[in-house]
């Protein structure tokens, strides 16, 4: 199963935003915070415009933006083996965040705060650094690296 996985960075601050995963989230069944995630549907003709309709869905935020980082996370997820490729998507505006049933809050962070709060079970110090590259529209990861957790 295709998925994707998306910073959302506002443009005119800056800053990233993170979202607090509601309780009941069938998979994990805790609340964390977290990034726009989810899956290529039949009618997304590219991961791009998942990516645009995921953070639609989420957040009803607007992507102008996204760019693709080169890299790529394979998991197993409720029974399915899942390919999540990592983007960053820039929006203009961000006064009318409304959540979907999958969060139950959100924030905007500078980057020493998003690394600070997101869950992530990886090195966050490169994560730091694949997140400034990507503020300034930058890929850091040269060639495409897939991180596997089987």
């Amino acid at each position: 199963m295709d998925k994707i996985f998306s910073f959302i960075v506002n443009r005119k601050t800056n800053k990233l935003l993170l979202l607090l995963g509601s309780p009941e989230d069938p998979q994990f069944h805790k609340s964390f915070w977290y990034v726009v995630t989810g899956g290529k549907e039949d009618t997304d003709t590219n991961l791009e415009q998942a990516v645009v309709r995921e953070i639609k869905e989420e957040t009803n935020l607007d992507a102008v933006e996204t760019l693709y980082l080169k890299w790529i996370f394979k998991y197993k997820s409720l029974g399915n083996i899942c390919t999540e490729y990592v983007y960053v998507s820039f929006i203009g505006e961000d006064s009318n965040i409304v959540l979907n049933e999958e969060s139950i809050d959100y924030k905007w962070c500078d980057v020493d705060e998003f690394i600070e709060l997101i869950e992530w079970s990886d090195d966050k110090e490169f994560l730091r650094e694949v997140v400034k590259a990507a503020l300034n529209k930058e890929v850091y990861i040269k060639e495409e690296k897939v991180d596997q957790y089987f």
